[in-house]
């Protein structure tokens, strides 16, 4: 019998033990990006797969380190280091240098999550950070269209929302739908392939790795707010469903909003956490000066979650205890 067996467990609820762990949770999720991983490899040929590999070594070898350094309960074991570096290469433009993927991946595993604990502890989704902090700096080495200007697929390439944004609606015709759908477009390695994170995401709804309340609810704010600036000034702006399907819509609704550290936990705020992130995509897309805001749309609903997680069920029986 193990020592610790007869001791009474004072741990906080629940106390629901499945078997699974967070290795296991962390290869599921890798099981539901490789998808799009592989069309991310048909597409991009060798390009994607040194960012993948480079992405995925450094951010291993980064967050062994960084253990060995600081030693903590974020063990390199658990697989989360390989879902983050994933992440964060499919934001990748096609020809990142070795260097803008090293601090990329510096940015992520040392500075947005080891110093802030590591799983369960950072208060902004790591990739995400790591990527605002490069497009800020070095905005021309992640420029999508510059990257691509030399691969002929068939189609317009130029990202269709700075297409839009620049043109008006009318150029929204220039695209078809089925590219779209298959990736081609001008966007990074992997967060423009949308059936194929449609795949992975419904696939992790099916194995209940997350719930459908973010990932509908953002899908349902986006459509929404991009119907009404549609009618508004359809001149301006595209269809709403252009806008689903361009860029990185998709990939935030399943694979980045849903994050387990920085999303809530009960279904009243993942709902409205969703819907906040789809309505506010479409507003920096419509108004900012970057062409997709998918980044600066998860960091700042991120910043929401604490205040949302303070929706929580109601406990039934404390106003029979309080009278007692």
């Amino acid at each position: 019998m193990s020592p610790m067996s007869d001791k009474l467990n004072v741990a906080s609820s629940p106390h629901w033990r499945d078997g699974s762990g967070l290795a296991g949770t962390q290869k599921l999720w890798l099981l539901a990006l490789l998808p799009a991983m592989v069309a991310s490899v048909w597409l991009f040929g060798s390009h994607s797969l040194r960012i993948l590999g480079l992405a995925v070594a450094f951010s291993v070898l980064l967050d062994a380190l960084a253990n060995k350094l600081i030693p903590s309960k974020d063990k390199t074991t658990n697989w989360s280091s390989v879902t983050l570096a994933v992440i964060l290469a499919f934001l990748m433009p096609y020809d990142a240098p070795w260097w803008l993927i090293l601090v990329g991946c510096f940015i992520m595993i040392v500075v947005g999550k080891k110093l802030f604990g590591g799983m369960g502890a950072y208060p902004v989704h790591p990739a995400l950070l790591s990527y605002a902090m490069l497009l800020v700096s070095w905005p021309s080495r992640l420029d999508y269209t510059a990257s691509l200007v030399s691969l002929d697929w068939g189609v317009k390439m130029v990202e269709p929302v700075r297409l839009v944004k620049t043109l008006g609606g009318s150029a929204e015709q220039v695209f078809y739908w089925q590219d779209l759908l298959l990736g081609k477009q001008v966007a990074g390695i992997g967060n423009g392939l949308v059936l194929y994170l449609l795949l992975g995401g419904l696939l992790l709804i099916l194995i209940k790795q997350i719930t459908w309340h973010i990932p509908v609810t953002f899908i349902i704010g986006n459509f929404l707010m991009a119907t009404i600036l549609y009618l508004v000034d359809p001149g301006q702006f595209a269809s709403p469903l252009f806008y689903l399907l361009s860029g990185g819509t998709v990939f935030a609704a399943f694979f980045l909003a849903t994050e387990y550290t920085t999303s809530p936990v009960n279904p009243v705020p993942m709902l409205i956490y969703g819907f906040l992130g789809g309505a506010l995509l479409m507003i920096i897309r419509a108004f900012s000066n970057y062409t997709d805001g998918v980044v600066f749309t998860i960091l700042l609903i991120n910043l929401c979650n604490p205040l949302l997680d303070r929706i929580r069920p109601k406990i039934y029986g404390l106003e029979v205890a309080s009278h007692a």
